[in-house]
């Protein structure tokens, strides 16, 4: 059954989570705070489980899932964050998973997921990058009838993924003019403006992405999703 993108959708999913993630802080920036002139607070989600923000899409996705669906297990793509919350939300919930990473995955990370997963998750190395292992994870879907969990592009996640928002906006109380969020594959951003358009709308909302790897950007102007000939991050 499709599901409604809404804030009370997130509003949910963020009463779900309170008992699984953390509720990170908000931290000043001394460096930003005064390069803008204006204080800036950080978001620690790199003190989150698994270090990212992506535990939050990965156990809401994984969680609304049927006996019939969590009996055939999952899988999913990642280069190391997305994998570690399913990795997670697997061990929480015991259900078997397969995450398909890409050779390029440091060994540490593919060793870290393989602890938090524990003998609910097996990990397969496929291919030089993460493309590869999306068609490889696809397959393995396909073929087997586990449930892809993709890590931005499906209503479940973006709705775990928007429950920052609302920490954002509980934490800060009315005192909050600009949000900025890092834009990757979109997931993150979407949440956070179904949240605070509906709820807050007088705030404003900001996608960052680095210059060499503007894939929103080119979407946008080309009003679809769009393929990036070549990708540079360290421009």
């Amino acid at each position: 059954m499709p599901v409604e993108l809404s804030a009370a959708e997130i509003a949910a999913a963020e009463r779900r989570l309170r008992a699984v993630v953390r509720h990170t802080p908000l931290e000043p920036s001394e460096r930003l705070s005064v390069a803008l002139g204006q204080p800036v607070l950080l978001k620690r989600e790199d003190v989150q489980l698994g270090r990212s923000y992506k535990v939050r899409g990965a156990y809401n996705l994984i969680s609304s899932l049927s006996p019939q669906e969590r009996a055939r297990g999952v899988v999913c793509a990642s280069a190391g964050n997305h994998a570690q919350g399913v990795a997670f939300s697997c061990r929480e919930l015991g259900i078997h998973g397969r995450v398909f990473l890409p050779g390029s995955t440091p060994r540490q990370k593919r060793q870290r997921i393989q602890a938090i997963g524990g003998e609910w998750v097996s990990t397969v190395v496929v291919g030089s990058s993460y493309d590869d292992a999306s068609a490889a994870a696809h397959a393995d879907s396909l073929a087997s009838g586990a449930v892809y969990v993709h890590p931005f592009d499906d209503e479940r996640t973006i709705i775990g993924q928007g429950t920052i928002a609302v920490e954002i906006t509980e934490d800060l109380a009315g005192q909050l003019s600009t949000v900025v969020v890092p834009v990757g594959g979109g997931g993150l951003l979407a949440g956070s403006l179904i949240w605070l358009k509906e709820r807050f709308g007088h705030i404003r909302v900001i996608g960052a992405e680095p210059a060499g790897a503007a894939s929103m950007t080119a979407a946008l102007a080309a009003g679809r999703p769009v393929s990036l000939e070549s990708i540079d991050t360290f421009v």
